[in-house]
């Protein structure tokens, strides 16, 4: 009878009726166990032991799909090659060995001039009509965002959130054009907004990035490649400084004094609000006295050309290089594709620049080694 009262106290977590005989012992009793549960408890917090798993699987590790492979893998894939053009210079996107490449392989071209929104109109209609004549040529503003499925659903939401035009004049063009099977492709060089133009186009077929895949379906006869194509090509113009920008940061009064032979003195004082200076030289030392940039009561050229750099970075100062005349005949763009994209329309102007190639000479400073001056004799 004393063991049973006993085990019955120390399971019952030490509820003892006042009527049991030793009621005190088996009290004390049962909070000694319950202290040295609590204590290995403790210790078995503070000395993790190993989990030792029977069948572990190896791990696999996760490649993350390429934002872009070569443009002839692109060119072998596909049958349609949509060549994605930055209009703000166009000479620095088009390369002849790859068209050349593109006709031997009898695959067909259609031009996309992005980026309408950062030049004048009446230079999106000016390469409209130069580049419409070798191929079928659409412009467009796309964008990276793609909606989820819940702002699909909304319609007046998925309007609103619209902020890219051009898509539904090319995939227009592409459903009456093409009846058959056709799968298409983007190509282009780089930042001039591939991966933009790929989601804008699966965008306005009501593709979510949960239906998204490498190879995707517009309709029942044409399929969108989603990887684009890049084409590799040398580049030392305005937009190579862009893509660079990180590396020429180092050498921005090289840079802008590169820029200034290649800009008129007219357009220099309208853009940057300058008075009478001696062209191209006295380009940076106006800036300097313009936005008050100073070092040592001198003008500070690289702080100049930073600023600069980030203007053009920052799409805060609008450009545009253009090396024909300027009185080249404008082409009207047709009805449905100016209504797309009316609204990204820039009616202001741009800095206009020259010349596709800026030829920057980047000459590095060599560290000083005499140090002279720094030993102070000791008296």
């Amino acid at each position: 009878k004393q063991w049973y009262q006993r085990r019955v106290a120390i399971t019952a977590g030490g509820k003892v009726p006042n009527l049991a005989p030793f009621k005190e012992e088996l009290l004390l009793e049962a909070i000694q166990q319950t202290q040295l549960k609590n204590d290995e408890k403790k210790l078995r917090k503070k000395t993790k032991l190993p989990i030792i798993v029977t069948n572990k699987k190896p791990d696999t590790p996760k490649v993350a799909a390429p934002k872009s492979v070569s443009a002839h893998i692109t060119l072998s894939q596909c049958d349609i090659l949509l060549w994605v053009i930055d209009i703000r210079n166009v000479n620095e996107c088009l390369c002849t060995d790859f068209d050349k490449t593109i006709k031997e392989a009898n695959k067909t071209i259609i031009f996309l001039l992005n980026k309408i929104d950062l030049v004048p109109s009446n230079i999106v209609k000016k390469w409209y009509g130069i580049l419409s004549t070798r191929a079928p040529t659409f412009v467009m503003k796309s964008t990276e965002i793609i909606l989820t499925e819940c702002e699909q659903i909304v319609p007046a939401l998925k309007q609103v959130l619209a902020k890219f035009g051009g898509a539904k004049p090319i995939l227009a063009y592409l459903k009456n054009t093409y009846t058959e099977a056709t799968k298409i492709g983007v190509i282009g060089t780089k930042t001039v907004g591939k991966s933009c133009v790929v989601s804008t186009l699966l965008k306005c077929c009501g593709r979510t990035k949960a239906k998204r895949s490498v190879d995707t379906k517009l309709n029942e006869n044409l399929r969108l490649v989603t990887t684009p194509g890049l084409i590799e090509m040398e580049r030392s113009g305005v937009l190579n400084v862009m893509d660079n920008l990180s590396q020429y940061m180092n050498y921005p009064s090289q840079v802008l004094v590169a820029l200034s032979e290649h800009i008129t003195k007219e357009a220099a004082m309208f853009h940057f609000t300058l008075p009478h200076y001696n062209h191209p030289d006295g380009l940076l030392d106006a800036l300097a006295v313009r936005y008050n940039l100073y070092f040592e009561k001198l003008p500070d050229h690289a702080a100049v050309g930073r600023l600069i750099l980030k203007l053009l970075r920052d799409a805060k100062l609008k450009f545009y290089v253009d090396e024909t005349e300027e009185d080249t005949a404008q082409a009207d763009i047709p009805a449905d594709m100016m209504l797309d994209v009316k609204r990204f329309l820039y009616e202001g102007d741009a800095l206009r620049i020259t010349a596709s190639d800026l030829n920057i000479v980047i000459v590095k400073k060599e560290k000083s080694t005499d140090c002279d001056s720094a030993l102070i004799p000791l008296l």
